[in-house]
């Protein structure tokens, strides 16, 4: 088996970003966050991007995970070293969030918190949106699951497994809040109760082809990649930290603002004006969506012209962006500077 180290060797080239958004338009949604692949690459450039310090402080600390060796450990590559199952580990913790949503998990019922991964800024594309009344406790969205996560890794009086399932979930959210339709509900005179973050909208990924509608939620959550190979995640994690456009030094100005609330907005205004068109993307109502909007019997939209090509490298900018902002806040927690 190809070591980690030996991914790391080969894989950084210059000019290989061309070949990465090819293979990306290749894939089938069939899951939800950013797909695996992209809360990995998330993860993997902040690994490359964390200080000694901080990378010991982390790497003993998902040590200290209920699922460390089932859970982070899991698919690790054969005869791996330490800082190989570290950096396995680390990018494993970030899609951790994902696996308590299934039923089945031991550890559901306490670590599973769907309203975690998203936050509901209206869009409102002629209707108009409902107040949002929940008085149940929170932490209510992604802004606010970060704001408590961020803050009990902090605290010295958190116990350390509690830590490290903040530390997944840290690494998770981060990834989730720059995923545009995480951060946006259109609300319209087809989606009165709103669509849910492109959930409730179906459309054809590759018209006029019928056995390619999905949802639109599903279609952005797929632009980074959904790919098994630990050895393609370390390569498009590598290439996008090469590539001048999607370096730290691109992201400058963005990498200034550590307030998580400007964040979400920032995504959401990228949802409005790329995901949605500013209102202009056709789509039909899904079968099985909510959101009010009846089940249209129309032909199902396609995506339009250049859509799908502005939208793989919008998604390739959030998750470099998000992987040098995860790194940030690691960095200011673990290893603070004055």
């Amino acid at each position: 088996m190809i070591g980690i180290h030996s991914y790391n060797a080969g894989m950084r080239k210059p000019g290989f970003l061309c070949i990465t958004l090819f293979l990306t338009t290749l894939i089938a949604p069939n899951a939800f966050g950013w797909i695996d692949t992209g809360h990995k690459i998330v993860a993997l450039i902040a690994w490359d991007e964390l200080t000694p310090k901080t990378k010991a402080a982390v790497t003993e600390l998902l040590k200290q995970h209920p699922r460390y060796e089932k859970d982070l450990l899991a698919g690790a590559p054969e005869n791996a070293t330490p800082d190989q199952l570290a950096q396995h580990a680390f990018a494993v913790a970030a899609t951790w969030p994902d696996m308590v949503r299934n039923r089945n998990h031991p550890m559901t019922n306490l670590y599973n918190h769907p309203n975690w991964h998203y936050i509901d800024i209206p869009f409102e594309d002629g209707a108009k949106a409902a107040e949002d009344n929940n008085q149940n406790p929170g932490p209510h969205n992604v802004v606010e699951a970060l704001t408590q996560c961020t803050s009990e890794l902090k605290e010295d009086s958190t116990k350390p497994d509690q830590k490290a399932v903040d530390l997944c979930w840290l690494e998770h959210l981060i990834g989730d809040i720059h995923q545009p339709l995480h951060t946006a509900t259109r609300y319209s005179s087809q989606f009165p109760k709103g669509d849910a973050g492109g959930n409730n909208e179906i459309v054809l990924r590759d018209p006029p082809y019928p056995d390619s509608q999905a949802k639109l939620h599903l279609i952005w959550d797929s632009f980074p990649g959904d790919y098994q190979s630990e050895f393609i995640d370390h390569y498009i994690a590598a290439g996008l930290e090469r590539d001048p456009q999607f370096s730290r030094d691109a992201f400058k100005q963005q990498l200034s603002d550590r307030d998580y609330m400007d964040w979400a907005k920032e995504s959401h205004q990228l949802a409005v004006d790329d995901v949605y068109l500013n209102g202009k993307l056709e789509t039909a109502v899904s079968q099985r969506g909510g959101g009010g909007g009846r089940a249209s019997t129309q032909p199902i939209p396609g995506l339009p012209p250049g859509y799908k090509e502005k939208a793989e490298k919008d998604a390739m900018h959030q998750v470099a962006l998000a992987g040098y902002r995860l790194a940030d806040v690691l960095n200011s927690i673990f290893d603070p500077k004055p």
